[in-house]
């Protein structure tokens, strides 16, 4: 319930007597059980000595507080009845009986009265002191009334009523955390010789803030007893709400040591009792004195605190202060709790609560001393801010309460700037991988290479992707991440990367095999290209015609490539070409025959480049020519006209090799005339 309810007393009393045999019956204090101070009390007694007598109270709720402006409340309205019973009377055993009334004829002193709650008072408190009694009549009724009875024999039997009260909104604001009343009294087996006690219970919640009032709760001198008391605040407490008490004495918060708080939401029991884990202490500065407080997980109005047990014989527990403390709100930056963030320039940021409680609002301000809020609310949508450094405060303010409110708590956020990345696009060749890179990467900044321009797959991460091999058109994103801010920047940038085909290039063809001092003319059917000597001094090339000059023997590669472009990627073919050497050797002497000779030879030493076969052509005519024969070793023969003409004749040698190169020698011959026949004169001797 957000709306507060404030107490409405009765406010106008009477009383009917009805002693018996020699019994008396009185009350005293009359006015004090419908004034509006919780402390207060009418006492009613009962003394018997041959009879059974009672007393009744009649409290009745009024507009004015007179008897004529008394109030029909509807039924089901409830209402509370406080009142007490001292510990040195409850062998009497006397009977409370509490109910509503109408029609209260106070010349007569009878009313119609509706019994709604009725027990011995040790049945009632099981123990000794205030407690509440809260009814829901189901009848409506103009107030409630308390009969005291004791038995035949009772001698000082008492009651102590405090008042009755309904609880009515108020729209006006109210201390909500503050107690506004308190209930004492003494718990245990042994009642009737109990020693504890509770002194001085209001100082407990009168909210001194130099603690220099205190009640004290008083153990005694019996071990199964213990005396409590109980503060009851303005206003329920939401959960996560804490309670704090300041104490000392009682030899600590151990709990063994018999000092138990239990938090209660009427006469039930709210959340747990402090415990070791969920407890705060600490020292107030400067004293002996000590505050703990511990959040309460329920919806609850009263703490009760409980002192005694065997270790807290003949000991005393002072409680200086009893309060409910709104929590602080815990932060969350984006979702996260947190109280100081880095957020990236370009990004949104709120601010909400983790910790969020029904009635209760948040206040952002721009200092921790502002009096003025930014904003009210539990989610403050901070927008875009600028690049730098902001402060808030935060706090929590229960609704309709005057200082309910939580301290507040500071959040940072500091607005960093995007990192940038900029990337140059590439050209490249279908079947190879390329090489990319950041243009002027920075220290601090990380890269990740994806394949989409957002979300896609992370290829890689550095300022140099080596891409798979390619073989169509393909662009890469990258992003910057400032490894400090874990700031990104705001776009990925596209890094393009051209593949062009490659060149198409048939084989060159031609002779691959020539000899020293030849042409020869290399070709290829696509054109466009140049041609190149890989080794000029074997042999030379026309960069535009493909004609190939030899110049020494060796080997080299004649390479055809045609040149990258615009829409294509360079490619080549090699062509390997052998220059040969000739073959050669060393002719003898010039052979001379005599006329009439019809064969001759020529000698010959030192062949090199393995001559194979010979051929022979002569200058004049009639000489028979000789083709492509087998190199005979030593001497070439060759045929001689039997007629030729003595003198010198000319002709050719040639000699080839396996290579096919070949090599001319020019010789000669003589033909040397005839010597004339001797003319031998024989004598003749005849014998006729």
């Amino acid at each position: 319930m957000c709306t507060n309810q404030s107490r409405v007393y009765a406010s106008f009393q009477d009383s009917q007597s009805t002693p018996a045999g020699l019994g008396s019956v009185s009350i005293n204090n009359n006015a004090n059980a419908v004034d509006t101070d919780p402390s207060t009390a009418s006492t009613l007694s009962v003394n018997n000595l041959l009879g059974a007598s009672s007393i009744t109270q009649y409290l009745e709720f009024s507009t004015d507080g007179s008897h004529n402006g008394k109030r029909l409340l509807p039924a089901t309205t409830p209402v509370i009845v406080k009142l007490s019973i001292p510990s040195s009377f409850l062998a009497v055993a006397a009977t409370i009986e509490v109910g509503t009334f109408t029609g209260l004829n106070t010349a007569i002193k009878v009313a119609t009265r509706t019994s709604l709650y009725s027990a011995s008072t040790v049945g009632l408190l099981n123990g000794a002191g205030a407690i509440e009694i809260a009814l829901t009549p189901t009848q409506a009724y103009n107030g409630v009334y308390i009969k005291f009875s004791a038995p035949i024999v009772s001698v000082g039997a008492s009651a102590e009523i405090y008042g009755a009260y309904i609880l009515e909104d108020n729209p006006l604001d109210i201390e909500c955390d503050k107690g506004i009343d308190v209930l004492t009294g003494v718990n245990g087996a042994g009642l009737l010789n109990a020693t504890a006690s509770v002194s001085n219970p209001y100082a407990a919640i009168d909210a001194d803030p130099g603690f220099a009032t205190f009640a004290t709760i008083n153990t005694g001198l019996q071990a199964v007893n213990e005396a409590y008391l109980t503060a009851i605040f303005a206003r329920q407490g939401q959960p996560l709400d804490s309670i704090k008490v300041v104490y000392d004495g009682g030899g600590g918060l151990s709990l063994f040591s018999g000092f138990t708080i239990q938090p209660y939401l009427g006469d039930a029991i709210a959340g747990g009792a402090f415990n070791n884990g969920n407890v705060t202490v600490k020292q107030v500065p400067n004293t002996t004195k000590f505050e703990v407080s511990f959040p309460v997980s329920t919806v609850f109005d009263r703490v009760k605190i409980s002192w005694g047990g065997l270790l807290a014989i003949g000991t005393e527990l002072h409680i200086y202060n009893v309060t409910k403390v709104i929590p602080k709100p815990i932060p969350l930056i984006n979702g996260q709790q947190l109280y100081s963030a880095n957020v990236c320039s370009g990004h949104a940021t709120t601010l909400s609560i983790q910790n969020l409680q029904d009635c209760t609002s948040y206040k952002w301000y721009a200092d921790k001393a502002a009096t003025t809020p930014l904003f009210t609310g539990s989610t403050y949508n901070l927008g875009i801010l600028p690049v730098g450094d902001y402060v808030y405060y935060v706090e929590s303010r229960r609704n309709n309460c005057i200082s309910s409110i939580s301290e507040r708590v500071k959040v940072t956020i500091k607005v960093n700037p995007l990192p940038t990345v900029s990337v140059t696009n590439a050209v490249s060749c279908s079947g190879s991988a390329v090489s990319l890179s950041v243009d002027n990467p920075i220290a601090g900044i990380a890269y990740n290479w994806y394949d989409a321009a957002t979300g896609g797959n992370l290829k890689y991460s550095g300022s140099t992707y080596i891409t798979p091999v390619l073989n169509t058109n393909t662009i890469y994103y990258v992003e910057a991440i400032n490894q400090l801010t874990g700031c990104v920047s705001a776009n990925r940038a596209a890094l393009a990367i051209q593949v062009k085909p490659i060149a198409v290039v048939g084989s060159t063809t031609g002779i691959n095999k020539i000899c020293i001092g030849s042409v020869s003319t290399l070709s290829n059917l696509n054109t466009g290209g140049r041609w190149s000597s890989a080794n000029p001094l074997v042999a030379t090339v026309n960069a535009n015609t493909g004609e190939v000059t030899s110049l020494a023997a060796g080997s080299t590669i004649i390479r055809y490539t045609i040149p990258d472009g615009p829409a294509i990627c360079s490619n080549f073919t090699d062509f390997n070409l052998t220059v040969a050497s000739p073959p050669n050797l060393t002719l003898g002497p010039v052979p001379e025959i005599c006329s009439g000779f019809t064969s001759s030879s020529l000698s010959y030493t030192n062949p090199v480049n393995s001559p194979e076969t010979y051929s022979v052509s002569w200058s004049t005519a009639g000489f028979t020519s000789i083709n492509n024969q087998a190199l005979p070793l030593g001497n070439i023969p060759f045929a001689v006209p039997f007629d030729a003409a003595t003198g010198i004749h000319s002709g050719i040698l040639t000699i080839k090799n396996v290579d096919g190169c070949s090599t001319q020698l020019n010789f000669t011959i003589k033909i040397n005339p005839k010597p004339p026949a001797p003319h031998v004169l024989v004598p003749i001797t005849s014998q006729y």
